[in-house]
């Protein structure tokens, strides 16, 4: 045997057609999962802009003080925070005295 040669097996396709389509197949699904994953953002139209009030974060605030101030009435106040925690991109509900957030404005539904 020689220095430096490797022997590889060799490998018979069978049925084409079959390779084929398992290829295509293949590539479709690759095709579509980064489609899939890529396009995971978000549509911003001047027609859906939300409107909002920045607050400035005093002494002994908390997120659930802000969201019932700043909610309309009969209004959710777990939700309204999830809405400010998610309007500002916050993981969690920690704010610092200093802090600037922005609070969507919501309107009563009639």
């Amino acid at each position: 045997m020689k220095r430096g040669f490797i022997k590889r097996k060799k490998h018979k396709i069978v049925n084409l057609k079959k390779f084929i389509s398992f290829i295509l197949l293949m590539f479709t699904i690759t095709i579509v999962s980064i489609i899939f994953f890529v396009k995971n953002n978000k549509v911003y139209s001047s027609t859906y802009k939300v409107n909002y009030n920045e607050v400035l974060i005093g002494e002994g605030d908390t997120l659930w003080d802000i969201a019932i101030t700043n909610m309309p009435d009969k209004y959710d106040a777990r939700k309204m925070v999830y809405e400010i925690m998610e309007f500002n991109h916050m993981k969690d509900a920690c704010i610092l005295p200093g802090d600037l957030i922005k609070v969507p404005i919501k309107h009563n539904s009639k």
